[in-house]
């Protein structure tokens, strides 16, 4: 699928244009920009570099035509039959990338994400912005707070739907980490309803590049109506697994909180923490239990 998506290299807020075949020389930081201008057509007169570069490529041709009739050659003589190779049926799109709790990214594109079932799930960009005064003790988004957990780091994350996002960070080991973060999530990016949005914001996170390797998602919480200050809330918590990793995967919390009917943002409460990994699990949880609304 072309669009702007997370710099392979790594580099957070930066965005590169994937065509369909290609990354973009051209780097952003707001994936809402126009796709960037083919580059143009070399002009004669350029360089030696461009002539030198196509005769040694016509000198591999010829080798490569004189080896493949040689081996033909050798195959026939020995009674090896020679078959048409078979069409690959396999996908063309490209493999997945990476989000901040997996190993370091590798240059392949993100494709299309899929869910559980294999249908895809769209991550949408945040198209607001926003920067809530920060606290000591919590992290802050509007009036949705939580308390802070001592020891953990005070760490930017990006979550592509969500704006004006405050996170802590624990490493678990290289490439691997814990989280808590709070943010908004605006109307008009289509996250209206606690319910409908918890649900978008768990698929999003679970299927699509944020995990490398996904392999499953096993719900602990389904979803359940709880209360934050008086506000309605809607709670998801998930097993996400992955393979390839020194952990099973991650339980992962997500609580969409309505800050109230004058606003034209949801709140959000994200966390995760390794699968098994009690002793943070427990500081998490202490962390839910603090959010808050002013």
């Amino acid at each position: 699928m072309n669009g702007w998506y997370p710099d392979p290299s790594g580099v957070r807020g930066r965005f590169r244009y994937w065509d369909g075949s290609a990354w973009s020389e051209e780097t952003t930081t707001d994936p809402s920009s126009p796709p960037p201008a083919k580059a143009a057509a070399p002009t004669k007169g350029g360089g030696g570099g461009n002539l030198s570069w196509l005769i040694a490529l016509g000198v591999l041709a010829v080798i490569t035509i004189v080896v493949v009739a040689l081996v033909l050659r050798g195959a026939g003589g020995l009674g090896v039959g020679v078959h048409p190779a078979q069409e690959d049926s396999n996908s063309s799109t490209p493999t997945v990338s990476a989000w901040d709790e997996t190993s370091t990214p590798t240059p392949t594109p993100p494709p299309p994400p899929t869910d559980n079932g294999g249908q895809l799930v769209g991550c949408p960009f945040a198209t607001k912005t926003a920067n809530t005064r920060q606290v000591a003790g919590k992290l802050t988004a509007d009036t949705l707070s939580v308390n802070t957990i001592p020891g953990w780091a005070l760490e930017d994350m990006w979550l592509a739907p969500v704006y004006d996002l405050h996170s802590q960070t624990d490493q678990v080991y290289s490439g691997w980490m814990s989280n808590i973060a709070v943010g908004l999530l605006s109307n008009s990016d289509g996250f209206e309803n606690i319910s409908t949005s918890a649900e978008q914001l768990m698929e999003c996170f679970a299927s699509s590049g944020y995990y490398v390797d996904f392999t499953g998602r096993e719900d602990i919480i389904s979803g359940e109506q709880i209360s934050i200050s008086g506000h309605a809330a809607w709670r998801i918590e998930s097993n996400i697994y992955v393979s390839g990793q020194r952990v099973p995967g991650d339980v992962a919390d997500i609580i969409v909180v309505d800050l109230g009917g004058d606003k034209d943002h949801l709140g959000l409460f994200f966390s995760s923490y390794s699968i098994g990994d009690d002793a943070r699990g427990a500081k998490v949880d202490a962390a839910i239990a603090s959010l808050a609304v002013a």
